[in-house]
């Protein structure tokens, strides 16, 4: 990949420069971090197309997840398009471009899938008076679906596997938590190129033979890096909670219980088998926090900071010793 050399003065880092400027190939940019310095980065982007490459604004597909995002990104390019204009004020390209903006593809995903088929839908088949379903509505043709679905499930005879599934996943009350595990299943099968092809997959994934231990499953060390990966961040919280003890007017005394809760956690993350995971999880326990009092001229926004990250410490390592079996 081609990365020209940065300009001077510029106050892009190096890896924003490189999504600026990179051409020629497929780019991935993977961004963590404020909305703002993600769009900063896309808009001069599509700038220096526009300006360096004499690309025409509405020659460029630029799509958002929401509306909002959508708008602000035609402000913002409609800013920068008038900035350059300012530096190089007889430049025809780019006052075509300010009448250029009002057409241009910044859309949504949907939206802009939606004029392609009502476009061509002579092409697709599809009346052009379609609509998208919003969300109020899809919910309750779902829920009309799953009511039919169960209805028509109990009304079989010799139903054994959809009474076991009932047994295993509602409560005595009623069926609603199986309810939701569907929902939540087909859900997350939409987010797949081909959910059907999907959710026959994971269904192969349970046809087993020769299982005789956890760790004998496909998923086990999925789930343990996983588990491993929560593990760090538990140790991350806590140690910046360490950090906030040792501040002028810091909860010095929570220093004592952090130092253990950290060494523990240390050793869960050593832990290198599922079993040994689920007793180490089984030992961990959080003591009762040392007493602080008016005389120890804490600052109280410290020490609240400190127990935040503790509890939420403490919180998650509970749900996993739960959740680990």
């Amino acid at each position: 990949m081609k990365i020209s050399p940065k300009p001077e003065g510029a106050t892009w880092t190096d890896d924003q420069w490189k999504a600026i400027d990179a051409t020629g190939n497929n780019i991935l940019v993977a961004a963590a971090g404020w909305e703002v310095e993600k769009t900063a980065v896309l808009v001069e982007r599509i700038i220096r197309k526009i300006v360096e490459h004499q690309i025409d604004v509405d020659r460029l597909l630029i799509v958002t997840f929401t509306n909002a995002a959508a708008a602000e990104m035609r402000n913002r390019i409609g800013e920068a398009i008038e900035k350059e204009l300012t530096k190089n004020p007889a430049s025809l390209h780019l006052r075509r471009q300010l009448t250029l903006l009002n057409r241009a593809n910044i859309s949504t995903l949907h939206s802009f899938c939606m004029k392609v088929v009502r476009q061509y839908y002579f092409d697709v088949e599809v009346d052009p008076n379609f609509r998208i379903l919003d969300d109020t509505e899809g919910e309750l043709i779902r829920e009309e679906i799953m009511e039919d679905l169960f209805e028509e499930e109990y009304g079989k005879e010799n139903n054994d596997l959809f009474f076991d599934a009932v047994d295993r996943f509602s409560s005595d009350k009623s069926d609603d938590p199986l309810r939701a595990l569907i929902g939540k299943l087909y859900t997350f099968s939409r987010s797949h190129p081909d959910p059907n092809a999907w959710l026959d997959e994971m269904v192969k994934t349970y046809e087993l033979e020769n299982v005789e231990t956890i760790e004998d499953l496909p998923w086990t060390e999925d789930l343990f890096q996983d588990v491993k990966h929560q593990l760090t961040g538990i140790l991350s919280w806590l140690q910046k909670g360490m950090e906030l003890t040792k501040e002028p007017a810091g909860p010095a005394k929570y220093s004592e219980n952090l130092e253990v809760e950290i060494s523990l956690v240390e050793s869960l993350l050593k832990v290198e088998s599922w079993e040994l995971l689920y007793h180490a999880f089984q030992q961990m326990k959080f003591g009762r926090l040392k007493t602080i009092s008016k005389r120890d001229a804490v600052d109280e926004s410290l020490k609240e900071q400190v127990k935040g990250l503790r509890d939420r410490a403490k919180k998650t390592v509970g749900s996993h010793a739960k959740g680990v079996i």
